[in-house]
């Protein structure tokens, strides 16, 4: 009689102590399965084949059943292996992307990939300002300076333990850190074109102003400036940000009161336009630092000098 599957590769004992699967031994399952080589699994995860011989173990152990076939040094996929590693290798696959993707740049990180990356670091408390004035714009840089700009964004200031070489803030201050004065904040009315030519046969009390809860200063400072009362500014919608009250003046949803620098794209390519209302001069002005740590001072400085030429109107 003929030996069955069973007594050829005897099932394994489950793990009656640990109810979940061993995650970390799942993600070297899968290399080692993807190189059918515990050596070569070894290599690409950076880890000793012994250590990869006692993951496959456990997570086998765990399973009850063998996930390969051993024999004469050979190393194949049960059946039970194979059916394994088409169930979980996307998975593990989508994790590791999302993780790098989530995973913030670190002081050895940058040590050890910066002269080959050629990358200048650029953080800043202004999430409206990257996505209007910085991203837009930094192609140009880039190409210029053949170097990479990773842009990152926090209200706060960076910790001992973050890396940048340059803040671009309006409300923060790095004490001794060189720093760069970028433009002062000109508060102007804009509109989609409709609407702006509608506002001007209007009494401004009845037009549908825009109001960024972020910001709620620059809408009283720019009414008080040109001498109206609040009690005649008539909000229709409000918004979280700044980059939202952009796009819905875009729209033609509203009248917005913003920072000229915001804008600047979308009043040359003549999607928003200025209604005939002085500008304000605001309390805050945009400035940049470079940061003590930086390991390239120079690209630094060029950025922010570059960054200055952007905003110069």
């Amino acid at each position: 009689m003929s030996k069955t599957h069973t007594e050829l590769t005897p099932l394994l004992q489950p793990s009656s102590v640990v109810s979940h699967p061993p995650l970390n031994a799942v993600r070297v399952f899968v290399e080692a399965a993807r190189q059918c080589n515990f050596s070569r699994a070894a290599m690409n995860l950076g880890m000793t084949q012994s250590g990869v011989s006692r993951h496959v173990a456990n997570l086998e152990n765990w399973l009850g059943q063998p996930l390969f076939i051993r024999a004469g040094g050979q190393l194949r996929l049960t059946d039970a292996g194979r059916l394994y590693q088409d169930t979980v290798k996307d998975a593990v696959a989508s994790i590791d992307l999302a993780s790098r993707q989530l995973k913030g740049p670190t002081r050895r990180d940058l040590g050890h990939h910066r002269d080959r990356l050629a990358t200048l670091m650029v953080r800043t408390s202004l999430p409206t300002f990257s996505m209007a004035v910085l991203i837009p714009a930094l192609s140009r840089f880039q190409a210029m300076h053949q170097v990479d700009v990773e842009i990152m964004t926090a209200l706060s200031p960076p910790a001992p333990g973050d890396f940048c070489d340059v803040l671009v803030t309006r409300d923060l201050v790095i004490p001794d850190a060189e720093q760069w004065h970028l433009a002062n904040e000109d508060l102007i009315c804009v509109a989609a074109p409709s609407l702006r030519h509608r506002c001007e046969s209007e009494p401004m009390r009845s037009w549908p102003f825009l109001a960024p809860r972020s910001r709620p200063d620059i809408l009283l400072r720019w009414a008080a400036a040109i001498g109206i009362g609040a009690d005649q500014i008539r909000i229709c919608t409000s918004f979280d940000h700044f980059f939202l009250a952009i796009a819905a003046a875009n729209s033609g949803a509203g009248v917005l009161v913003v920072p000229r620098c915001l804008v600047l794209d979308l009043l040359r390519q003549g999607l928003l336009l200025e209604l005939p209302v002085d500008s304000v001069r605001g309390d805050s002005s945009y400035v940049a630092f470079v940061l003590p740590s930086t390991q390239r001072p120079d690209t630094a400085r060029a950025f922010c000098r570059w960054l200055k030429g952007v905003l110069a109107i």
